[in-house]
């Protein structure tokens, strides 16, 4: 299964970035491929924090429970999910870049059982569709992180 990788500029500090890459509770309000999003655990976002996000992917809705693994504010979030037999990880590595910040978000999907691996094959023809939809997603998180960066200025 290949790598998705994707870089984007934010006009925001990556203390901003990061708040706002990492803000589940309200992620629903800046994404619009996010139709709901349900924290199943108590208290801020922090390492263990598992959340149900549903969102609509290629027409449907599709529901994911994921994990937070890694919180390293301001510079790299990790979250995690296992379904249909594959262990999917998101990556958000947020470094300084000029007056902003440079978010790289990697996605990776690994089959875990002879059927996904199967069907990894056919998930591998739609890559690209998944990637224009990754993109959109930090495409808006980092208009919400600039909208922020103005409001706290």
């Amino acid at each position: 299964m290949p790598t998705i990788t994707i870089s984007k500029h934010y006009n925001a500090s990556p203390e901003i970035a990061f708040d706002t890459v990492s803000d589940f509770p309200n992620a629903a309000q800046f994404v619009d491929g996010i139709k709901e999003v349900k924290m199943l655990t108590d208290g801020p976002v922090a390492i263990g924090t598992k959340v149900k996000e549903t969102r609509i992917m290629m027409g449907r809705e599709a529901s994911e429970v994921m994990e937070v693994t890694v919180m390293d504010r301001p510079s790299r979030f990790v979250v995690e999910a296992f379904s249909h037999g594959t262990k999917y990880v998101t990556s958000y590595d947020i470094e300084p870049e000029d007056d902003g910040s440079k978010v790289m978000l990697t996605f990776k999907a690994t089959p875990q059982t002879i059927i996904s691996k199967i069907l990894a094959a056919l998930f591998s023809k739609m890559i690209s569709t998944v990637a224009d939809l990754m993109e959109k997603d930090l495409i808006q998180a980092g208009e919400e992180a600039e909208r922020r960066s103005k409001e706290a200025a």
